[in-house]
C-alpha cells in the first residue's frame, strides 16, 4: 500500500499525478467507444479524485466511465483514508490478494496526455512532464473494481506500473505501463485470461517519441489547475530537463 500523504515526488509514490485534458469525442475516436461520460479537461489529476478509465462492458462494447484513483478491493472493509492505492507493481499485480482477482477480469486503460515525475535537484524537488512528442493521448494500464456495502456502489480503479525506461530513469525509477493501440483490445477483454500474456505487456515502454522536460512547481498542489501547468517551465532553461 501506499501512504497518502506522499505525493510529491516521494520515492515510493510511482504515478501520483497526470493529465487528461481531451474531450470524449476524441477518447471515443482512439478508442472506439460504445458509450462516454462527460469528460472536463484536467491538468493535475490526484489520488482519491474521479478520473476518467475505458472499460469494455457488455457485449463488447467500450464505454468511458469515471471511476476514483485509489483501488478499494470488493472484499475489503472500504475505503481507507490511511492508504490509497493509487499504483500496482507490474512484477505483482498477478499475484497480490489486492490486485489478482482484478487483474483476471477486470482490466482498464486509463487515457492520458502526460504524466508528473519529480527530479531531485540542490534546490528542491523540480515537477517534470512525460508526454508524447506528438502531445497525442496514450492509454495507462489500470485496474478497476467496485465496492459495495448497501448504498451506493464505490467504482475505483489503480494504475500499474513497472520499471522506468531510458529516458524516465533519470527523474524516477518507476513509470506507467503504456499499452499500445493494437494491444487494447486484448487488455480490455475480461474473457482473455492468458497470464502470461498479460503480464508480456507490462513492460516499459519504448522511449522513442517521447520527451520529458521540467514544469511549474504550481504541479506539487493539486489544487492548482489549467495548461499553463503542462508548459514549459521558463526558469528551468539552461538546466538539464
Amino acid at each position: 500500500m501506499i501512504l497518502w500523504t506522499s505525493l510529491q515526488g516521494d520515492s515510493h509514490v510511482m504515478c501520483g499525478r497526470f493529465v487528461q485534458h481531451s474531450d470524449a469525442e476524441l477518447y471515443a475516436e482512439i478508442f472506439e467507444l460504445g458509450r462516454v461520460c462527460a469528460a472536463s479537461a484536467r491538468y493535475n489529476a490526484a489520488p482519491s479524485q474521479d478520473i476518467l478509465a475505458v472499460r469494455q462492458a457488455f457485449a463488447g462494447v467500450r464505454e468511458l466511465i469515471p471511476l476514483r484513483w485509489g483501488l478499494v478491493p470488493a472484499w475489503s472493509k472500504g475505503p481507507d483514508t490511511r492508504y490509497s492505492m493509487i499504483n500496482a507493481r507490474a512484477e505483482t499485480v498477478a499475484d497480490k490478494p489486492a490486485y489478482r482477482h482484478a487483474f483476471r477480469q477486470r482490466r482498464c486503460l486509463i487515457p492520458s496526455e502526460g504524466f508528473y515525475e519529480w527530479r531531485v535537484t540542490p534546490t528542491g524537488k523540480q515537477p517534470c512532464l512525460i508526454r508524447r512528442a506528438d502531445a497525442a493521448p496514450f492509454a495507462m494500464a489500470g485496474l478497476w473494481e467496485t465496492w459495495q456495502t448497501g448504498g451506493t456502489p464505490l467504482q475505483t480503479c489503480t494504475i500499474i506500473v513497472t520499471d522506468a525506461n531510458a529516458l524516465i530513469a533519470p527523474v524516477h525509477d518507476r513509470m506507467p505501463v503504456i499499452i499500445q493501440p493494437n494491444d487494447y483490445g486484448a487488455w480490455l477483454d475480461p474473457h482473455h485470461g492468458d497470464q502470461a500474456d498479460l503480464t508480456a505487456l507490462l513492460r516499459p515502454a519504448d522511449p522513442t517519441g517521447w520527451v520529458l522536460y521540467a514544469v511549474s512547481q504550481r504541479v506539487n498542489s493539486p489544487s492548482n489547475e489549467g495548461p499553463d501547468l503542462i508548459r514549459p517551465d521558463p526558469q528551468s532553461r539552461g538546466q538539464p530537463a
